[in-house]
């Protein structure tokens, strides 16, 4: 009766450590299991993954990472032509335009051209 019990333990214990083993690499805990329903918009993302079923997801999928840490990864079908347009604007480095703070420290004051950006145009050639 004693090693029945102690066959019972031994394969408990075997059980537990194969199905913590097996849910040790966190594949499947990370997957997106359904789409976005609405548009994301692109000033809420900060960068992107993708989600292949190759991997043990259920679906293809991107999920997109929201500028605020705290907030949670956002499901997107990759099908979906804005979800690659926002994929593309994301890949695609920043543009070198003007922007308020480029340079500029933040001291407080105000300096010349601190209102904002003006397009100027090129003058014409002179003759």
């Amino acid at each position: 009766m004693a090693q029945t019990l102690a066959l019972r333990l031994l394969v408990l214990v075997l059980a537990l450590c194969i199905a913590q083993i097996q849910g040790s690499d966190g594949g499947a805990q990370d997957c997106c299991l359904k789409y976005s329903q609405r548009k994301i918009p692109h000033k809420v993302i900060r960068g992107y993954r993708k989600q292949e079923p190759s991997l043990g997801c259920p679906i293809p999928a991107v999920l997109f990472l929201p500028r605020k840490r705290s907030q949670p990864e956002l499901c997107a079908d990759p099908k979906e032509a804005w979800v690659q347009q926002l994929m593309k604007r994301l890949d695609s480095p920043p543009a070198q335009g003007c922007r308020k703070d480029r340079g500029n420290p933040k001291s407080g004051r105000k300096g010349k051209g601190s209102k904002g950006c003006k397009k100027t145009e090129k003058a014409p050639p002179g003759p």
